[in-house]
């Protein structure tokens, strides 16, 4: 039996591997602990979704939400993370530890898609490089065990892109099936993240010309639209079907409308929201480091590869994250979750500059470890995991007084319509509603739909925001909300039973 030669450029070292179990197990170290930011408003969602499903069984069309009142049912992406978090917490309680095991075990699906795609572009030890900085990167440090869909939609996107690829090289109808399944799903948990793999896509297309790859890459295209087009009918209609609440200031009728999606000509015309995306490019996606090391991957020679070559498929991977930019600016700006999709690019243009470097010992051994050392403790990732310990100790103080099952109004400092974060720390349900819109007319329209109390929590670093002085004969309690022995502000609770005339009272 004639052993295989494995050629120079595909070496890859046996402690690389071990590398990379070290920086895949960080995350072990944030799996516990209380929802937090950034973020978290998002994360107490995704949370309530897996937790109304393990109480009262798994319905992937029709989730629930704890700011609706008592309708509940609401739609934002098809919930098969929040299924799997289900059944887990049947199985060994409930807890947000599952949520985040459950994106872990996603980011890692995601991880392994993207090690694929890299050795069929790049080779095999250019794959293993770029998936070493694909897990060193800070923000997916983080959002790799945040209680987010993100990193189950890039895990299918990525399976798209992948099982894509196999399909035009190697003729092959599984693969393309297999791309179909995970481009649907990819679509109906977040669409947005499948615009990026159109141009890598279209440029390996180019790389295996003729009908037959044509049709292998029309397929998973054509599935994935199908299955979008036919979510979002069933999205709408279910969302359609929610109750006028248009008298609560800052409502909208029609959830997630298009321009929340897609914005104006003058957002993308203002310099700072780029200046907000290009810092969290440069130290959230990328790092300085990272980004000399694409610079080297550009001009340094790289090692033999499969066409399309692994510079042009990078690029073009690039290219498809900027239109996904583009298209879904205010998204961008606003959430920095949204610059996930730009991780995979950037870890492959890391991975080829490391790899020109490899053939420069001990440049490539060196600047791996510098990267890694940077990415680890970047100066921006102490901005990460930060528990916001007013909400959290202010839900158990409203869970210790609000009985379960009694609707209840909430209200702080940064309060909007559809704000979770008190109502899904306190595991109660009802609405969320600004300070500043506080107001007799207001309360006594909630009250006839439901609500039987009102929590009010203030933040002496918001001295301008109290509760309004006509609550004061419904109030039942006053008390202090502290963490570790320190005030971080104060709940007031209103029965809006005993409220004065106009106020909730009846």
């Amino acid at each position: 039996m004639t052993r295989r030669t494995v050629p120079e450029g595909e070496r890859v070292p046996a402690w690389l591997g071990g590398l990379g179990v070290a920086l895949a197990a960080l995350r072990l170290f944030h799996l516990g602990g209380p929802l937090d930011d950034p973020h978290s408003w998002r994360q107490c969602d995704t949370a309530h979704y897996s937790l109304d499903f393990a109480r009262h069984g798994i319905d992937l069309l029709h989730p629930a939400v704890c700011w609706l009142g008592s309708h509940r049912v609401l739609i934002f992406e098809f919930p098969l993370p929040e299924a799997l978090s289900a059944l887990l917490q049947r199985a060994f309680g409930p807890g947000v530890v599952w949520d985040r095991v459950v994106a872990l075990a996603f980011f890692l699906l995601a991880t392994g898609y993207f090690l694929a795609i890299a050795r069929l572009v790049a080779g095999r030890r250019a794959a293993a490089l770029a998936t070493l900085a694909w897990l060193a990167l800070p923000l997916g440090q983080y959002y790799s065990r945040a209680a987010h869909v993100d990193f189950a939609a890039t895990a299918f996107a990525h399976a798209l892109l992948y099982h894509a690829l196999r399909a035009m090289r190697g003729r092959s109808l599984p693969h393309a099936l297999a791309a179909a399944a995970g481009g649907a799903l990819a679509a109906m948990i977040k669409a947005p993240y499948v615009l990026p793999l159109l141009p890598p896509l279209a440029l390996a297309w180019l790389a295996a010309p003729g009908l037959a790859a044509a049709a292998l890459a029309a397929l998973p295209l054509a599935g994935t639209a199908l299955a979008f087009a036919l979510w979002r009918r069933h999205v709408d209609a279910v969302n359609g079907a929610a109750p006028d609440w248009s008298f609560l200031p800052g409502y909208y009728k029609e959830v997630n409308p298009v321009w929340w999606y897609f914005g104006d000509l003058a957002q993308r015309l203002r310099a700072a929201g780029w200046v907000r995306i290009g810092q969290r490019m440069l130290h959230e996606v990328l790092t300085p480091a990272g980004v000399l090391l694409a610079a080297a991957g550009m001009a340094l020679r790289a090692a033999a590869a499969p066409r399309p070559g692994p510079r042009a498929f990078a690029v073009a991977w690039a290219l498809g994250t900027l239109v996904f930019l583009l298209v879904f600016f205010p998204l961008n700006v606003i959430h920095d979750y949204y610059q996930i999709p730009f991780l995979a690019p950037a870890a492959l243009f890391a991975g080829l500059g490391l790899d020109a470097l490899w053939r420069r010992p001990p440049l490539g051994a060196l600047a791996l470890l510098v990267f890694v050392a940077v990415a680890v403790g970047h100066v921006r990732v102490p901005r990460y995991y930060r528990v916001d310990w007013l909400r959290v100790e202010a839900g158990a103080a409203i869970a210790a007084r609000v009985p379960p099952g009694d609707l209840v109004a909430v209200s702080d400092h940064g309060s909007e319509y559809s704000d979770p974060r008190l109502l899904f720390r306190a595991d109660r349900e009802g609405w969320a509603l600004r300070m500043q819109d506080l107001t007799p007319p207001l309360l006594a329209r909630l009250a006839g739909l439901g609500a039987r109390w009102l929590a009010v929590v203030t933040d002496p670093e918001y001295p301008g925001l109290a509760p309004p002085a006509f609550l004061a004969p419904a109030r039942t309690a006053r008390v202090p909300v502290t963490h570790a022995g320190r005030t971080l502000g104060t709940l007031e609770l209103y029965d809006l039973r005993r409220g004065p005339a106009g106020a909730g009272g009846r």
